[in-house]
């Protein structure tokens, strides 16, 4: 089977799950559903004064939610608003315009050392909401689990998506359509559960006083490693967290080589603490003075150092978000993803600024196989699509960003 053949976009409400062992558990939670779903409340007539937002997945995922989020609160200024997020969320979801941020740190997302817990633990979590039940409860990840947890609360009306079983539990279905955003997949969501249109508009994310914070704090660490500014300030985030969205580490260092030597560019390396020797490599391999901040910032902090920079290079992660919603002319490299799906910037991302998402044209991309890569894939250095994107490419486009061109 080619590679290509194993994904297909999908519109509607069509099954995403293809695993036979997969769809096997899907059919037996299903049915399960059907038995459950006609003894669950009713939505009632009245707008929903409680409200609970899961979004479980990781942290792009939930800041590329905040848009239609801030939008719900628009349409329910009087509603009490709850959002559950996994702990791994937790700093972006104070973002939110919610009442409170609920921690279901979801074992099908995260790993146990980052606080994930068993599923038993959240199905305890949703059921003790019922002596409160939300009156609407809205899944924006789209996973059967999710479903489960909402039905567990008690809530009146949930509203979710049905492509991976158990729909006999929502009182509303989302339709997926995999040709847009997700921060337009977002809003569409929101719309079906309100049953009316919301008002898109530009998301600026941080106000002034969390810009100025990033400000004071770059220009401290560039003064004290001893960095005088007089071109750009681009930013380079390598890793991804996965290896096989992440583009070679060797094209990082050419290309912070042609940014320093043609551009003047300061050249500032980001990353978590995981990711740490990756920018240690880059910056030894570095001939020019380079500022390395990786490890060194939790997310509020590495937002706040971002909205400080001039320009933004990075692989399809939760760094090409914060690029985005910060309106920071960016560069996103995009592998086996989907850049239409899960790129953030252009019209039905955030909004703002200038951004670009750069992919190779081979026959086989985007698969979107992230998490399950082709054998082929798995075992190279990096895969061939990431491969096909130049250095040449990306230096040219982080010129196009700065100078505001498309």
């Amino acid at each position: 089977m080619s590679r290509r053949a194993r994904w297909r976009n999908i519109k509607g409400t069509k099954s995403r799950v293809s695993a036979p062992k997969e769809r096997l558990m899907v059919s037996v939670a299903s049915a399960g559903a059907r038995l459950v779903g006609p003894f669950l409340p009713r939505p009632g007539e009245d707008r929903p004064k409680e409200i609970l937002v899961l979004r479980l997945d990781r942290i792009g995922d939930v800041l590329m939610s905040l848009p239609a989020m801030v939008a719900l609160r628009e349409a329910l200024p009087e509603a009490r608003i709850r959002l559950a997020v996994g702990e791994w969320s937790r700093e972006i979801a104070q973002d939110a315009p919610v009442d409170e941020v609920l921690v279901w740190s979801a074992p099908w997302v995260g790993r146990p050392d980052e606080g994930a817990v068993s599923f038993v633990a959240l199905f305890k979590a949703a059921r003790s909401r019922r002596s409160r039940p939300p009156d609407l409860a809205i899944d924006l990840q789209g996973d059967v689990r999710a479903i489960w947890l909402m039905a567990a609360t008690g809530a009146s009306e949930r509203v979710g998506y049905a492509n991976t079983g158990s729909a006999a539990l929502l009182s509303a279905v989302v339709e997926l359509d995999e040709n847009i955003s997700l921060v337009e997949q977002n809003y569409r969501a929101m719309e079906t559960a309100l049953g009316r249109g919301l008002i898109r508009r530009p998301f600026a994310w941080l106000d002034s006083e969390r810009r100025s914070k990033g400000r004071e704090f770059l220009t401290r660490s560039l003064s004290a490693a001893g960095l005088r500014t007089q071109g750009p300030i681009v930013g380079l985030h390598p890793g991804a967290g996965r290896r096989i969205k992440e583009w070679p580490l060797d094209r990082y260092v050419e290309l912070g080589r042609r940014l320093s030597r043609e551009k003047g560019a300061t050249l500032v390396l980001t990353g978590s603490a995981a990711e740490r020797p990756k920018t240690a490599a880059i910056k030894t391999a570095l001939p020019e003075p380079t500022l390395d901040l990786g490890g060194q910032l939790n997310l509020a902090a590495l937002a706040e150092t971002m909205s400080a920079c001039d320009a933004f290079v990075s692989g399809d992660t939760a760094a090409m978000h914060f690029a985005c919603a910060l309106g920071l002319p960016s560069v996103a490299i995009f592998g086996p993803s989907d850049p239409g799906r899960y790129f953030s910037g252009g019209e039905q991302g955030f909004g703002l600024g200038q951004h670009m998402a750069l992919s190779s044209d081979l026959w086989c991309r985007p698969c979107n196989l992230i998490r399950r890569p082709p054998r082929e894939c798995d075992s190279a250095s990096a895969p061939e699509c990431l491969l096909g994107v130049t250095t040449d490419s990306v230096f040219k486009a982080i010129v196009n960003v700065l100078s505001g061109s498309r």
